[in-house]
């Protein structure tokens, strides 16, 4: 009896579970029919698919975000070719698939006057020896190779790396084709704020704490100097222009007005500034896989739970001094237990020079023979996966942009030796944001090292700060999928915008075809788009009724007073 009751129970709670999950779903097949599903596919049909994108100077630092947002477009549908110096997509594992140009054997700073780049790399840089180094007449060479190209693949959009490459957006005005620039910093492609500068200029990133003499100097006086340089390349520029035809300008900038820039930078590291819509900040850009350590460089992190990873990057190199004042500053530091290994990358040390500064007392020799167990070295190093490495806790590096934004990835505080162009300013941002120290290459001495090595490891606020960039890097590397999405919208922006010439091309004006994107400011002069006439009129009324208001004051007053005094005076006249 008891087994049939048990039995029926069950029965009866199976069936009202039946009942309320078919209520529940009939509830749940309203509620859906009440909505409906937003479909997120674009429509590419007749976009414009044909893309070239080109470098001046080339080299990893340049090419590997550029090709990044190429892979993307690829993915997409969009034919990309690369023009730019060095076999750089045939090297490289993750770039293969990119059909590149090669316009120069030579890339990077082998482009450059190889004298001029020695003594920058030795001495104080600057700006006049910056822009001396390159040989301006390149331009044509650049120029026809681009129009060759273009005419080749039948080119929808100009894809151009900012430095040094005023052929590529003259090219994409000539042929009246869309382009989009790209580069590391908004400083050399946009007009900065005032409080905003670089140490390639003689000022600093921010000017934010500065004295009111050295906002002036760096506000006015050093802009004036450097006036001639630029009118002095601008000439160079406009006589190799003339040679092709192609009309002259003075601006530096007027062939990147009203387009869309894409900067590999971000806020937290970059100094905050007020964006325009067509200034967009997409970085750090990083690729999605890195090589891997290899058996030696995985066995030795792991065996040294204190490494400083040391490279100064594939383009630059210091004196022989200065390599043997790091080395003997590594040693300090690890005969003192600070750390206890060290890895270096040495890529353009020349070893053969520092062997001639051994002595007795220094195991140099020993050193660059990989023969002393706590210093390894290598002529290349998988960067990424060392700086990702818990043992590695510092990184010694010139501050290049790649190597700032990894370092920033895998919070690794820095000791930054800049050696030139924009490492400079990306030391001191860096220290700016509380995860980094600075060297100098002029004054490099061991002590000071090995302090600031000291500090990096004992002060906890250059790791939480690093950490701190680290969770900001994560977030903000997504956006080279956004930097895709921008320049895609420019591409379908060309479907309704442009119009065929004789030959069946299409063809754009740069001038207005991004309009959306362009504030009206910029259309409506310097004076009305600042609005200076109207708060100049305001400030002419202003005057004019404070003016008026005093004058009316001071004659009532003055009226009123001898109205008192001629009165005082009758009323003495009348007691006498």
């Amino acid at each position: 009896m008891l087994l049939k009751y048990s039995f029926s129970l069950f029965t009866l709670c199976r069936l009202i579970i039946f009942i309320l999950f078919f209520v529940h779903s009939a509830f749940e097949s309203q509620v859906s029919s009440q909505f409906i599903q937003r479909d997120p596919l674009l429509n590419r049909s007749n976009v414009p698919k044909n893309i070239l994108a080109t470098s001046y100077l080339g080299g990893g630092s340049h090419l590997a975000p550029m090709s990044e947002i190429l892979k993307i477009l690829m993915d997409r549908g969009y034919n990309v070719t690369l023009a730019a110096p060095g076999n750089f997509t045939a090297n490289s594992h993750s770039y293969r698939s990119i059909p590149q140009v090669i316009v120069s054997k030579k890339a990077g700073t082998e482009l450059g006057n190889q004298e001029l780049m020695k003594k920058m790399f030795l001495e104080e840089t600057n700006v006049r020896k910056f822009s001396g180094a390159f040989d301006h007449s390149a331009y044509t060479e650049y120029y026809k190779i681009y129009k060759q190209t273009a005419e080749e693949i039948n080119v929808d959009l100009f894809f151009c790396d900012i430095g040094m490459n005023f052929a590529c957006f003259d090219l994409a005005w000539e042929l009246k084709k869309p382009v989009v620039g790209f580069a590391s910093s908004p400083f050399f492609a946009v007009i900065p704020p005032p409080y905003k500068s670089d140490p390639i200029f003689g000022c600093h990133v921010s000017m934010e704490n500065e004295s009111f003499y050295e906002r002036f100097n760096c506000a006015i006086i050093k802009p004036l100097k450097l006036a001639w340089l630029f009118i002095s390349m601008a000439d160079n520029m406009n006589s190799q222009r003339v040679k092709l035809g192609i009309e002259s300008y003075w601006n530096p900038r007027a062939r990147m007005d009203n387009i869309l820039i894409l900067f590999d930078t971000f806020f937290g590291f970059e100094i905050p500034t007020a964006m325009l819509p067509l200034h967009q900040e997409i970085g750090p850009i990083l690729s999605d896989t890195y090589p891997d350590l290899t058996p030696a460089l995985d066995s030795f992190l792991n065996t040294h739970p204190r490494t400083m990873y040391f490279a100064l990057g594939t383009n630059v190199f210091t004196s022989p001094q200065n390599i043997a004042i790091l080395l003997k500053s590594c040693l300090e530091l690890i005969n003192h237990n600070i750390i206890d290994g060290v890895i270096w990358a040495t890529v353009k040390t020349n070893v053969t020079e520092l062997m001639s500064l051994s002595d007795v007392d220094s195991p140099i020799s020993d050193i660059l023979n990989n023969n002393y167990p706590h210093i390894h070295i290598t002529k290349f190093a998988p960067q990424f996966a060392i700086l990702s490495h818990e043992n590695t806790k510092v990184f010694l590096s010139h501050g290049g942009a790649s190597s700032s934004h990894e370092s920033m990835y895998t919070a690794t505080p820095m000791l930054i030796l800049p050696i030139m162009g924009d490492q400079f300013g990306n030391a001191e941002k860096l220290e700016l944001a509380g995860m980094a120290l600075r060297l100098s290459k002029l004054n490099l001495t061991v002590d000071d090292i090995v302090l600031k090595i000291k500090r990096l490891l004992s002060e906890e606020g250059f790791k939480k700060n690093a950490e701190r960039l680290q969770f900001v890097a994560k977030v903000n590397s997504k956006r080279k999928y956004r930097a895709a999405d921008l320049i895609e919208m420019v591409m379908n922006t060309i479907k309704y915008e442009s119009v065929k010439d004789e030959n069946g091309a299409l063809s754009v004006n740069n001038k207005a075809l991004l309009r959306d994107w362009i504030t009206p400011n910029t259309r409506m002069g310097f004076i009305r788009g600042n609005y200076i006439d109207v708060y100049s009129t305001f400030i002419v009324i202003l005057l004019a009724l404070v003016g008026g208001f005093g004058y009316v004051s001071f004659k009532t007053t003055k009226f009123l007073y001898a109205k008192y005094k001629g009165r005082t005076i009758n009323s003495k006249s009348k007691k006498e």
